[in-house]
């Protein structure tokens, strides 16, 4: 740091500020950030680092999804439906829809970091094995000590919780803004001591003495930085061709279990035309098109979509890396979805774009919370810097009636909570009901070898039945889409219909654990999934409850008429690779 000043000096030179970084969108603590490390660090320290930062951003965003999915699945959202559905039922559709459209774009974000990772490095990123090995679980390089939350407490240490008011402040904690500065350099530049004064701005602002990030967003800005530093290049994302890494058709931002409705509707109801004409209205005698007599509308005029479709930056939500500017337009995207966009003082707002069409996720969580009945004398700390924004959504929740309505208990009593038990361990279920857990966290393994497969898998066309098919797109649909919303959505409904009768978690339901559970090397995953499905199949016989079985076969089994859902077997990319 004091490269950027002479010691005999009692002013910050700040002649050059302006013109660093140039050509990136940064902020200008993030600017003197960049100087700093242009004076501090050798190129080779600062591309080592930049590797390893990226590897934990993606071991972050990891961390993150078992959080996500364990809560999610205790929300119960197909009780009742149509003109049927009750308050409860809508609140826990809504709840779970939320949930998931940020598990979604976690899962956006640990792709687009891995595709920064691959483009830096020629290999995919380390996933497989590599989620947290127990909860409650520390982020890595998270700070241990976080603002006061419900009860006071400030360990940010995150559980796998059922839906409630702690574990939506736990969310919290995952996705809480960065503090903005108020301060200017040039009052900086006038400090006494001058070196103990930027010191502590950085500490606070950029590159924290002890490396334990405030926010993952200040991990984020830290990153960018080092990619907008002199010591990196475009040419250094060259190493890992942009046609290999994952493709932009492979995601979209919702999905069957991102959408909830907002009111009752008509299930048969038919969606309307885009625009209702004098001329169709005159063609059939009505005004307005209705269905079987009905007065409830139908199902797409109340149907929510959490996620809009422009909040990134760069062509695409998910957007292939081959220079700087690409890897700081999808940096950008991650941070203004998780944090909030940028205002122009630095401040993160309460909004993932500019167009205020998107929560952040930040504040998808804060306004489900404010549901809960808790939040009326909650102690926790919100940012100070938002306070006007959650104000505004104090009000308009106030108004819609949904201000502190619900508590857990009375989400259990009317079935749409499964009372799952706080941060399980597979080793303490009862033997059978252990296997039956086991097979999930195989399969979530397998998912995450599957992501790093896709690096290996060729993004050209194979001809097939139905013509031209991109090889990557169908590995991904076949593979990763399918063990998701087919088989893993289905086999956790299935565990959380079972009740646990013994051990330490007596009385709860079985819920997923998504533990590193080995499946030996990727070359031979899929023939241990299956054995893992086997026990887990002699399980249900022999407590009785077979109704996992057609789940393990689908997913399984060989591709034919019969069983046309199975996994793809990955052996062969990683046989491959071996013999390359």
């Amino acid at each position: 740091m004091l490269a950027l000043f002479s010691p005999r000096r009692t002013r910050l030179d700040l002649s050059e500020i302006d013109h660093t970084g140039e050509g990136f969108n940064l902020s200008r603590a993030e600017k003197f950030m960049v100087m700093y490390l242009n004076t501090s660090m050798t190129r080779t320290a600062a591309l080592s680092r930049l590797k390893a930062d990226l590897q934990a951003a993606i071991s972050v965003e990891l961390a993150t999804i078992p959080i996500y999915l364990y809560t999610y699945y205790s929300l119960k959202r197909d009780n009742s439906t149509g003109e049927n559905i009750n308050q409860a039922q809508l609140f826990a559709n809504k709840a779970g829809g939320v949930i998931m459209s940020v598990a979604v774009e976690e899962m956006l974000h640990m792709s687009l970091s891995s595709n920064i990772y691959y483009a830096l490095t020629g290999t995919p990123p380390k996933l497989y094995m590599n989620a947290p090995p127990i909860y409650p679980a520390m982020l890595p390089h998270h700070n241990p000590v976080g603002p006061p939350g419900p009860d006071g407490d400030t360990d940010t240490h995150i559980p796998l919780g059922k839906f409630g008011f702690e574990q939506l402040w736990h969310f919290l904690q995952i996705e809480y803004p960065e503090v903005p500065s108020n301060e200017t350099f040039e009052a900086l530049s006038e400090a006494e001591d001058l070196e103990t004064t930027l010191r502590h701005y950085l500490h606070q602002h950029g590159w924290p003495a002890d490396e334990n990030w405030n926010s993952i967003g200040q991990f984020y800005s830290f990153i960018r930085c080092l990619i907008a530093s002199d010591h990196v290049t475009d040419a250094d994302f060259s190493n890992g061709d942009k046609d290999q890494q994952i493709q932009h058709y492979n995601y979209a931002p919702n999905n069957i279990d991102t959408i909830y409705p907002e009111g009752k509707f008509n299930p048969w109801k038919p969606a309307p035309k885009s625009k209702w004409t004098t001329a169709d209205a005159n063609a059939s005698g009505i005004t307005q098109p209705d269905f079987m007599g009905s007065t409830v509308t139908g199902a797409a005029d109340v149907t929510q979509f959490p996620n809009a479709p422009d909040s990134h930056a760069g062509a695409f939500e998910l957007i292939t890396v081959h220079n700087r500017q690409d890897a700081m337009n999808a940096l950008e995207t991650i941070c203004e979805q998780g944090e909030g966009y940028a205002d122009p003082g630095g401040a993160e707002g309460a909004n993932a774009d500019a167009d205020d069409e998107e929560d952040s996720h930040f504040f998808k969580f804060l306004s489900l919370q404010a549901q809960l009945k808790e939040f009326k004398d909650t102690k926790e700390r919100l940012p100070a810097w938002m306070a006007d924004s959650i104000q505004q959504m104090e009000t308009w929740e106030r108004y819609q009636g949904e201000f502190a309505v619900w508590s857990e208990e009375d989400m259990v009593a009317a079935q749409v909570l499964s009372d799952f038990p706080d941060s399980p361990v597979g080793a303490s279920y009862p033997k059978d009901l252990a296997a039956l857990n086991d097979f999930n966290s195989g399969l979530f393994q397998y998912m995450l070898i599957m992501t790093e497969t896709l690096y290996m898998v060729p993004p050209g066309a194979n001809s097939g039945a139905s013509g031209l098919v991109e090889n990557q797109k169908w590995f991904f649909n076949v593979g990763l889409h399918r063990s998701m919303i087919w088989v893993m959505d289905k086999w956790i409904k299935f565990m959380r219909g079972i009740e646990i009768s013994e051990g330490p978690y007596k009385g709860k339901m079985l819920a997923p654990t998504f533990e590193n559970l080995s499946l030996g090397h990727p070359e031979d995953a899929f023939e241990n999934l299956k054995v893992l499905g086997a026990k887990a199949r002699a399980a249900g016989a022999a407590i009785g409850n077979t109704g996992g079985d057609s789940i393990i076969a689908q997913a399984l089994s060989l591709m034919d008429g019969t069983h046309s859902m199975h996994l793809p077997d990955v052996a062969p990319y990683w046989k491959s690779k071996e013999g390359n």
